[in-house]
């Protein structure tokens, strides 16, 4: 007779389950990209229906049997809606912005629910880039609330091992221990889905903003002298790193701005390392020049992705406008 009050185990032997290595693990490939190659962009507008605007972004994983996790970014954008009664009164409307790590966006650990200090600065620092592009005086006491969902991540971006480094901003130089770029390539990826996003909405901007980054990377190889081969470690700035791609320990510097194309502006300036700002001769150029040249380069380039996804959105609002303006004309005839 069967016990009904316990479970019953398993009548045949069973077998552990093994799991695969943990991605962190894995060793980070080699770039196989040039320095000026950057990865081919995913970007649309209006996939979240409840929300004014939205849009998603995402990059491809490098291509390498190492490569486990990419960015993927989902951003939605509320207003402008009025301030409750009680609020005093605003001349400009109020920009609210909060980007917050999926729980699984880290291939390494599970994140908390609640926001750490590594996402509080990160939406103070899109926030600063966002709000020189639109014009908040067209919108008194208003309210726009941007939101920014990560939900896939490269490097230790996701990983609450990434807060301390993010905090103390450490690394940089000849012998610091190296620089994590996936925090950086979070915030550029940010900026471009939020400026799509807020473009969705409808809400007047100056211009549009794109997010780009460069880093500052050791370039090993072998250098022939006479008989004897040695080291080389050339210092190369490259666009649109990965930490799949390049050791934290050869990421001397990076840097990311917010840029606005049309206008030629800068909205926000970040970098992370240290960099030597001496020149060596009057013709030279400083590595810090160099960073900040990469990355606006990376950034209008990446303009282009966001001039298409927001004139796609744009072509398809007309088509629909003009569709329903055919039909209502032969309903009245």
């Amino acid at each position: 007779m069967a016990d009904r009050r316990r479970v019953v185990g398993p009548t045949e032997g069973t077998t552990a389950p093994v799991f695969a290595s943990s991605p962190a693990l894995a060793k980070p490939s080699r770039r196989e990209r040039g320095p000026q190659d950057l990865r081919k962009v995913f970007l649309k507008t209006s996939l979240t229906p409840p929300a004014t605007g939205s849009a998603f972004l995402e990059l491809p994983s490098p291509p390498s049997p190492n490569s486990f996790s990419t960015l993927k970014l989902s951003c939605s954008v509320y207003g402008p809606r009025p301030l409750p009664p009680s609020a005093p009164f605003s001349a400009q409307a109020r920009l609210s912005c909060e980007l917050k790590f999926a729980p699984f966006a880290s291939p390494n650990k599970r994140r908390g629910y609640v926001r750490d200090h590594t996402e509080r600065d990160l939406s103070v620092q899109l926030a600063t880039a966002l709000q020189r592009s639109i014009l908040l005086e067209k919108y008194p006491k208003a309210g726009i609330d941007v939101f920014i969902t990560v939900l896939d991540c490269e490097g230790e971006a996701g990983a609450i091992s990434g807060v301390s480094s993010f905090l103390g901003g450490g690394g940089g130089g000849s012998g610091g221990a190296g620089v994590d770029v996936g925090l950086l390539g979070v915030l550029a990826g940010a900026i471009t889905c939020a400026s799509a996003a807020i473009a969705d909405a409808g809400i007047e901007c100056v211009d549009l903003v794109t997010g780009g980054v460069s880093a500052l990377v050791r370039k090993r190889g072998l250098v022939s002298i006479g008989d004897n081969s040695t080291a080389s470690q050339e210092l190369i700035v490259v666009q649109d790193p990965s930490p799949e791609e390049h050791d934290p320990n050869d990421v001397i510097a990076a840097y990311v701005v917010g840029y606005m194309a049309a206008r030629e502006e800068l909205t926000e300036i970040w970098m992370r390392g240290a960099v030597d700002v001496s020149l060596d001769d009057d013709s030279a150029e400083s590595d810090l020049d160099r960073l900040m040249d990469g990355a606006i380069m990376a950034a209008t380039e990446t303009r282009r992705v966001l001039n298409e996804g927001v004139a796609e959105r744009l072509l398809y609002a007309l088509n629909v406008n003009a569709n329903a303006k055919s039909q209502d004309e032969m309903e009245m005839t």
